[in-house]
């Protein structure tokens, strides 16, 4: 599976976001935010939609840029304050 990994310091702590494919069997890509090693958000977006579009890899490709992208982005913005002491 293909994805993304980031480390980002906010507010004196480290998240960590990994956003991938879940593949074939499940046709969704998702994004974890991890503080201390634990799972506090979970985020996905279905592509069950496309999946006979001939340009299936570029979408999925897309998709996996453009949510780990927005997951950072609400970090930034607050949106997981409520996890950080």
């Amino acid at each position: 599976m293909e994805g993304y990994n980031t480390s980002i310091e906010y507010k004196r702590v480290k998240l960590m976001v990994q956003t991938q494919d879940k593949g074939p069997d499940f046709n969704y890509v998702e994004s974890l935010v991890y503080l201390a090693g634990r799972v506090i958000a979970t985020k996905r977006r279905a592509y069950t939609q496309y999946l006979h579009e001939p340009n299936l890899a570029a979408i999925i490709r897309q998709n996996l840029e453009d949510l780990h992208t927005e997951v950072i982005d609400e970090i930034v913005e607050g949106k997981y304050d409520n996890f950080i002491s």
